[in-house]
């Protein structure tokens, strides 16, 4: 085995989620004979059966086909089913997830696109078209009515864009939602235990930013009820009609202004009747069982409703002001990130006052993007402040600061904090009852307990949480768990250079390496030296550019780093760069680029820069770098530290140039959409409004607020 792990061909693996209730036969007639799953899928199924004898057989299928069971002791329904199996798959390590019926059926190729488009694009709610066993059509996509609740399958003549009053949704039957999406909307709701539930979700995609795609080049089989049991003709069960009744209420109740909500339940007698007639008029000869579940499910979604219509009018206001805090005035990983932040919330409008320590680089930039820039004296959690020495000035900053911060949090109306490492101006956020937002940057999931729990009070204060990587979630979680639930998983915005220019095409005269980040020992540049020396003794003619600085205070390191590369002869071939504001000209001078961390990194801006850049990477393969650069195949990852496995990394990019150079330009396409900076500014602005909203208690959108486009791939 190579020391050395291409993050080539390692695809993100997708969990097959099946909530199954007394259908085991389904099972293996659908799901088992088509032998789905393999390394890069793996099957969960929800077990909700209530018979001993269903429970049994679902678990001798799962042992028998090696899939992964989660039996729940009650049937507590589709949606709750769902989110059981999603975090079961998720223990698992996959990452994104297909919501399948177990009267549905799919062939591989239509699982491998599927999972293929969901990685490809994140935020996209996905489903297939679907047909009967016939080849009838059974759900190529569908519309709901806003204003009465009644719902239509799409028809041929519909225009993409649905008429005003109307909105897209996707069925559940044959469902695949990205892990970040699932984040944003909160998982399923589970107050509905049947029907409804993909509606909900449909519209909780689009209101988190989300899109509905539907492939309808994609085909699905799905007879639908056949996990109702057997029927005669067209009728329904009772437990359709009861829900669907029930359901449509509670869905106006979450998610519309009252005046819509009253509307809905004027409505309800013809929308029973609608829904009730679904099973023809020949069943209502042989059973009232069917018109008792209309009135039943009728009057239990009555009384969200009603509890809707007695929440008191939401107070309309203008952009409010907000205050932005954060810990710096350079221009490295996070201090890119807050710019685009400020953009984003100036660009919607919200007046926008950012506190920084002090000056630098950022503040033009900031005051660029439409922001207030006030300086003030604040106290950074920084390992120094273990020192007595640092603890003073700690409390110094505190006290100088604090007269300016009262002003500043009380002129505003929401705050968002940009770290984890100032967590008095979340106090103080606290204090005056503003509601409090915070972005997690910061993640090591090996440091001391101590300081874990140290970095977890900020986030602890606030009302939300961003975090800027799945692996910073997980340590964040870790240490406090119930961070989880008011936590979302927010992907940097990365400006790229435009249109990148690709690697020169041959290799004439020395390797051009580039180390991009903090001249720190925790960032590496010792390894990248080392790297250097090590290609240079095998006889490649190479050299180093180191574009960084140091922090204040580790100066001593720098000139560490200085005497190792004069001690080793490298002084002809290593350029100190220093601090540079604009990363784009040296990183188009580079062939390969080198981040050697030896430590935990949250996430890895500077590794998206350099696949942006359309040059070769090498990582350390740990933490939020494997995260930034999974899926790229002009990307590697190597064991922190091992300095022969670095060396082996960038000879293998030089042996095979041409297909290097030709993967980094493709890469950087797809990293400019993963990252692209419009994206990440628009969740910022949801997040913020999901802030503001939730403090002043809900407002349910109206219905001209609604995003309701179908997307279909062509």
């Amino acid at each position: 085995m190579s020391s050395s792990t291409p993050v080539t061909g390692q695809r993100p693996v997708l969990g097959i989620v099946v909530v199954n209730y007394d259908s085991s036969a389904l099972l293996r007639q659908n799901l088992a004979a088509r032998r789905l799953g393999g390394h890069e899928d793996l099957v969960v199924v929800v077990d909700n059966s209530a018979s001993p004898t269903e429970q049994a057989a679902v678990r001798a299928l799962c042992a028998e086909q090696g899939w992964l069971l989660v039996p729940l002791p009650a049937n507590p329904g589709f949606g709750a089913g769902v989110n059981a199996g999603v975090a079961a798959a998720r223990r698992a390590g996959c990452v994104t997830f297909l919501c399948l019926n177990p009267d549905a059926v799919l062939t591989q190729d239509v699982l491998d696109q599927l999972r293929e488009h969901s990685l490809r694009e994140p935020l996209a709610l996905i489903s297939p078209r679907l047909v009967d066993s016939a080849g009838s059509v059974v759900f190529r996509g569908a519309l709901l009515d806003l204003r009465s609740g009644r719902v239509r399958g799409r028809r041929d003549d519909d225009p993409a864009v649905p008429p005003p009053g109307w909105t897209d949704w996707l069925t559940g039957a044959c469902l695949v939602v990205h892990g970040d999406l699932m984040d944003r909307m909160g998982g399923f709701a589970e107050d509905y235990f049947l029907y409804w539930e993909d509606v909900d979700v449909s519209m909780r995609c689009l209101l988190a930013g989300g899109s509905l795609v539907l492939r309808d080049d994609l085909v699905v089989v799905h007879d639908e009820g056949g996990t109702q049991g057997p029927r005669r003709g067209r009728a329904k069960s009772n437990t359709y009609y009861r829900y669907n009744c029930r359901n449509r209420l509670v869905f106006a109740a979450h998610h519309l202004p009252r005046r819509e909500v009253l509307r809905w339940l004027v409505r309800t007698p013809g929308a029973g009747r609608e829904i009730l007639l679904r099973g023809g008029r020949r069943q209502l000869l042989q059973s009232t069982g069917p018109l008792r579940a209309v009135l039943r499910g009728s009057l239990e979604g009555t009384v969200p409703a009603l509890r809707a219509l007695l929440r008191p009018p939401a107070r309309r206001a203008g952009p409010a002001p907000l205050l932005v805090v954060h810990p710096g005035t350079e221009l490295y990983g996070s201090d890119r990130v807050l710019l685009e932040s400020v953009a984003a919330l100036t660009g919607a409008g919200h007046p926008v006052t950012v506190a920084l320590p002090g000056d630098g680089p950022l503040v033009g930039l900031l005051q660029a993007r439409g922001a207030r820039v006030v300086s003030c004296p604040m106290p950074v959690l920084r390992k120094s402040a273990l020192r007595p020495a640092g603890l003073v000035r700690l409390l110094a900053d505190g006290l100088r600061g604090l007269p300016t911060a009262l002003r500043l949090v009380r002129s505003a109306r929401g705050v968002y904090v940009n770290t984890v490492t100032i967590p008095s101006w979340l106090l103080l956020a606290r204090l005056f009852r503003r509601p409090v937002l915070c972005h997690v940057h910061e993640a090591e999931s090996a440091a001391p307990l101590l300081l874990r729990q140290a970095t977890t009070l900020a986030p602890r204060l606030a009302d939300r949480v961003l975090v800027n990587s799945r692996f910073s979630l997980d340590v964040l979680t870790g240490t406090a768990p119930a961070l989880a639930a008011r936590s979302v998983v927010l992907y940097n915005g990365v400006p790229g250079p435009g249109t990148p220019v690709p690697a020169r095409g041959e290799l004439t005269g020395p390797v051009r390496l580039l180390y991009v980040g903090r001249l720190s020992p925790r960032k590496g540049p010792q390894v990248a030296v080392a790297t250097l020396a090590e290609l240079v003794d095998r006889g490649v003619d190479a050299r180093l550019d180191l574009l960084g600085s140091v922090f204040e205070g580790y100066e001593w390191f720098e000139a560490e780093l200085r005497d190792t590369v004069s001690a080793g002869r490298l002084t002809d071939r290593v350029d100190f760069l220093g601090f540079q504001p604009d990363v784009w000209p040296p990183l188009a001078a580079a062939d390969v680029v080198l981040i050697p961390s030896v430590v935990d990194e949250p996430f890895g801006n500077t590794a998206v820069e350099a696949v942006l850049a359309a040059r070769p990477v090498v990582v350390s393969s740990t933490s939020g770098l494997l995260e930034a650069v999974a899926g790229y195949r002009s990307a590697q990852a190597v064991p922190p530290g091992d300095v022969p496995a670095w060396a082996d990394a960038v000879q293998r990019v030089l042996a095979d140039w041409s297909d290097a150079r030709a993967s980094a330009v493709q890469d950087a396409a797809a990293a400019g959409q993963r990252h692209a900076p419009r994206e990440y500014q628009r969740h910022v602005v949801q997040e913020v409004a999901t802030l503001l909203r939730q403090h002043r208690g809900a407002r349910r959108p109206a219905v001209a607020d609604l995003p309701a486009t179908l997307e279909q791939p062509s």
